[in-house]
């Protein structure tokens, strides 16, 4: 049996149901085992890189299994670079696997061959690797998947030459998995005098406590704090991690808003250090002493010295906290957050009226009115993203999946690995800069038939190259750059063999949200008018 029969063999024996895979000639002994193997994995055909690697990235998120994407040599690998960073920044438990040339070969200038592939791929995983002989490739297969799996996640890589999957394979290891870290009794001890202390603490759920489906254990430290709960802002969200029907549920987190500056500690719970956006834009309300919760030890004072830091696995820690707390009574300070948060969404509403032109920010509230708080999201739209967050409610556990690592065409492929992940339809909310990048993912969704709805916010540009802009230099007469009009996207996902219509109103897009989907892919495509709404 060759080494890439076995290689089949070795993924199937750690869950892997599918691998996603643009192939080229450096895969060859690969589809030749695939075509006389019978059982798992299922390898899905994508017509580009990004898409591989995007699917790759969703599977794993929604399904808490690791997500493979095989990669054609150097080209391959540039080609999946963007959204294998948005893996990164997510922490998600990727696999990449790069078929490369033949040994012989690899010295010399070859045909798609790159002599420091490794080190283009380094920056955005954990582990890189290359196969060096063919009696190690299980085991090497074997510990570039374990990697994926160590807490934090991060993806990992492993390049291997095409000489290597025709060779004799040596044995491949038991299926191993990476641990979690309990907190340190004293980091809760210490953690847990902090929030006593605390008379206006404030709590943001990071993307671990989904991850963790800890979101009962954050819900019973907030009661026992009696703190205000807010979701990680837009900038840093990759899922949702609190219902909003909760009693202590605030909102999005907004650093700069006014009443945040009277807080006494600021636990982040969850996650890790919010992603600055400039350095004069401070990413946490200065001032106010951080209790940071994070799976990583390098997190905690990667950009604030906090008060207190617990690191391990979120649900443990959150548990440890709810015990080791005297919960002194705050109810007026929750009272104070939530009625604020009340107001805003009154002024909010006040600014979105439903009688207004239609923006992607009306488009947005509507979206949020019409599917409640259920829906299996996916969201990748850059500047409609915000709206539809102070709006949205969230009443299902980890049903929301974001990306921002501002890698744009993400949302396509990674909201066809949710489908195949959970098995259900999928709404994705991208924008038409966003489609444009990640047109490929038509062809595989309508051959597989996913059931993905894409939902495309069309304003015809770069609508945040737009607002920055407008914050350099103010109103102008032209921003250059930013037009991208002119595509017909239900034209073009009808091309595909995609069923799509288009709206151009709160009635038309009430209409085809109601509408009940067949199997198979479905595009709305949503067009508003130019109004930037932050």
């Amino acid at each position: 049996m060759t080494a890439a029969a076995r290689l089949l063999e070795t993924l199937a024996q750690w869950g892997v149901e599918h691998v996603f895979c643009c192939p080229g000639t450096s895969e060859i002994p690969v589809l030749e085992a695939l075509a006389t193997r019978r059982g798992g994995p299922e390898f899905v055909l994508t017509t580009h890189e990004a898409i591989s690697v995007s699917m790759a990235d969703g599977y794993a998120r929604a399904s808490g299994r690791i997500g493979v994407a095989y990669l054609h040599t150097n080209v391959g690998v540039a080609n999946g670079l963007a959204h294998l960073y948005a893996a990164q920044v997510a922490r998600s438990s990727v696999a990449i696997l790069a078929g490369i040339k033949g040994t012989a070969t690899l010295p010399h200038r070859a045909l798609t061959t790159s002599p420091r592939l490794l080190e283009t791929a380094a920056p955005y995983v954990g582990h890189a690797w290359q196969n060096l002989r063919a009696e190690d490739l299980l085991e090497d297969l074997s510990r570039t998947l374990w990697h994926t799996t160590i807490v934090p996640e991060q993806p990992a890589i492993l390049t291997i030459p095409q000489d290597h999957l025709t060779a004799e394979p040596g044995v491949a290891p038991p299926v191993r998995r990476g641990a979690r870290q309990g907190p340190a009794a004293e980091a809760v001890r210490h953690s847990s005098a902090l929030l006593d202390a605390a008379r206006r603490p404030v709590i943001v759920a990071g993307s671990d406590v989904a991850r963790r489906r800890a979101e009962a254990d954050l819900a019973r430290l907030a009661e026992r704090l009696g703190a205000p709960v807010f979701v990680e802002s837009r900038r840093d969200l990759e899922r949702w991690s609190f219902p909003t029907y909760h009693p202590h549920y605030a909102g999005l987190f907004e650093p700069r808003a006014p009443l945040l500056a009277e807080a006494d500690l600021l636990v982040l719970a969850g996650m890790p250090t919010p992603l600055e956006f400039s350095a004069e834009v401070a990413a946490l309300p200065p001032g106010v002493p951080i209790l940071h919760v994070s799976e990583d030890a390098a997190e905690p004072g990667r950009r604030y010295v906090p008060a207190g830091a617990v690191v391990g696995d979120t649900a443990a820690v959150l548990r440890g906290l709810a015990e080791g707390i005297r919960a002194p009574s705050r109810d007026e300070w929750l009272a104070r957050v939530r009625k604020d948060s009340e107001a805003r969404r009154a002024r909010w509403e006040a600014e979105v009226p439903w009688d207004g032109e239609f923006s992607a920010a009306l488009a947005m509230r509507t979206l949020a009115d019409v599917i409640g708080g259920e829906r299996l999201l996916v969201l990748d739209a850059v500047t409609s993203t915000l709206p539809l967050l102070r709006f949205l409610q969230r009443t299902r556990a980890d049903s929301l999946f974001a990306t921002a690592s501002g890698s744009l065409g993400w949302g396509m492929g990674a909201a066809a690995g949710v489908a195949m992940a959970r098995r259900e339809r999928v709404l994705a909310v991208v924008g038409d800069g966003v489609v444009q990048f990640g047109v490929p993912a038509f062809w595989t969704v309508v051959r597989y038939r996913l059931p993905v709805t894409y939902l495309v916010v069309n304003n015809g540009k770069y609508q945040a190259v737009v607002a920055g802009l407008k914050k350099s230099g103010g109103d102008r007469a032209e921003y250059p750059l930013t037009d991208i009009s002119g595509v017909e996207i239900s034209a073009l996902a009808q091309a595909f063999g995609i069923k799509a219509t288009t709206v151009d109103d709160v009635d038309g897009l009430r209409a085809a949200l109601a509408e009940d989907p067949e199997d198979g892919p479905r595009l709305i495509e949503v067009r508003v008018n130019d109004r930037l709404w932050q």
